[in-house]
């Protein structure tokens, strides 16, 4: 038996549990499955649980539009938080912003956007926060989205980072994650060009679609004080689903040019 033989009903259910990427695609395919696909049905099925609560205006549209918006992205706690449903896995990612973290450093961060912090130079780096979030069941990778300037370009020269950085995880319910890397041995076409960092992968238990809360606690530490090191960016800490990993973390336009910033006076 084909799908489009089924009874609409059995078609709609059957699509709701894809994604929008996927139903957008079914389609095209024929009349019976686009008209299965322009029912409430497939788009309430692709929705988290707490849809309502992250977007207000949500009581206002359809379905498919407030799958539509969740897909480009909401804004929360001013633009220091952002959930966003993935189109081609229909997860859901949760990211934090640098702005929402706090930063305790023998020197200064710079922002070069309002929600990027560029670290000048530092003797003392120590990262820390706090997150709470909900997410639906699932295994997560945590991944920070940074940036590392080029050790032998203009006025960075003098900067280096001979020990790594470590990142550690901990959730409320006991899951610890710690990894570290070394600044110094990453390859030199990343230098420049933002990138991924996977401290490791969480799981949040449950059953169905039913969203949890989750309370994160979050590092990054150097805090070797006999040597000076700088040109990090941060930009945000980030909770995708494992099995996303080709979906990037969302990229924000560039509000400055690279060029620009390498002129820059240093702190000395």
């Amino acid at each position: 038996m084909l799908l489009e033989e089924l009874p609409e009903d059995c078609i709609e259910s059957i699509i709701s549990y894809t994604s929008p990427w996927y139903a957008c695609r079914l389609a095209c395919l024929n009349r019976t499955l686009a008209s299965a696909v322009r029912s409430d049905t497939v788009w309430g099925g692709m929705l988290p649980s707490d849809h309502a609560l992250v977007y207000p205006r949500a009581a206002h549209l359809s379905k498919r539009e407030i799958v539509e918006a969740l897909a480009e992205g909401i804004s929360l706690d001013q633009g220091r938080q952002r959930y966003v449903l993935l189109r081609r896995s229909g997860g859901i990612c949760r990211q934090l912003s640098v702005a929402a973290i706090l930063c305790t450093l023998l020197a200064q961060f710079i922002t070069i956007d309002p929600m990027v912090a560029h670290l000048l130079a530092v003797c003392w780096l120590e990262v820390t926060g706090t997150w709470k979030c909900s997410l639906p069941p699932g295994i997560y990778s945590v991944v920070w989205r940074l940036k590392v300037a080029n050790p032998q370009g203009g006025r960075c020269q003098f900067l280096s980072w001979k020990k790594p950085l470590s990142f550690v995880v901990n959730t409320s319910d006991d899951q610890d994650l710690e990894k570290e890397l070394d600044l110094g041995q990453i390859q030199t076409n990343v230098f420049e060009e933002w990138f991924e960092f996977e401290v490791g992968q969480i799981v949040v238990r449950g059953k169905g679609r039913e969203v949890k809360q989750l309370h994160l606690f979050f590092s990054i530490k150097e805090v070797d004080c006999t040597y000076w090191k700088g040109g990090l960016f941060l930009d945000c800490l980030a909770l995708r689903p494992a099995t996303a990993q080709d979906e990037p973390v969302y990229t924000k336009p560039s509000r400055a040019d690279w060029k620009k910033m390498r002129v820059r006076p240093g702190v000395f």
